[in-house]
């Protein structure tokens, strides 16, 4: 894993744990604001209408949302634009990823940057993709609320 995925992925898995930190505390600190929760009743997860991917919110507030993404193999993500940029750390697996028709081959390991409005496509290779998937302003999560709450068992 290469320097600046180590140091992304420290990032992250920082900013996750303060954000434990405060939904754990009794109160919150009166400098920080209370954080967001996801839409949609409470459901952290929900998987896809075609049942082919599933999105964990790990966290959300006003100006990013962090979520833990799976694709199936050989399911692919449409052609789309984002408003916000767009991160991807792939934990598992990979596939190939155009981004304004420019190929990108993601495996375990690689981190990739997606400008606002990018024109976006995935093609998944044959296993599962995890990702951890950043976009720098919640807007375009809202596209997960059409997808189905997973129940929590």
């Amino acid at each position: 894993m290469s320097q600046k995925t180590s140091l992304f992925l420290a990032f992250l898995l920082g900013a996750c744990a303060s954000a434990t930190t405060d939904l754990l505390a009794e109160e919150p600190a009166p400098t920080a604001p209370a954080p967001a929760q996801p839409d949609g009743a409470g459901a952290k997860t929900r998987v896809a209408p075609n049942g082919s991917a599933r999105v964990t919110v790990l966290a959300q507030g006003e100006n990013a949302f962090v979520a833990r993404l799976e694709i199936d193999g050989h399911a692919e993500v449409p052609q789309h634009r984002d408003s916000t940029e767009e991160y991807l750390v792939v934990l598992e697996g990979g596939g190939t990823l155009l981004v304004n028709g420019k190929p990108e081959q993601l495996s375990s390991g690689s981190a990739v940057f997606m400008p606002a409005n990018a024109e976006v496509s995935y093609a998944n290779g044959p296993d599962k993709m995890i990702a951890i998937q950043v976009f720098a302003g919640p807007e375009p999560a809202a596209k997960y609320d059409n997808w189905k709450p997973v129940d929590e068992e």
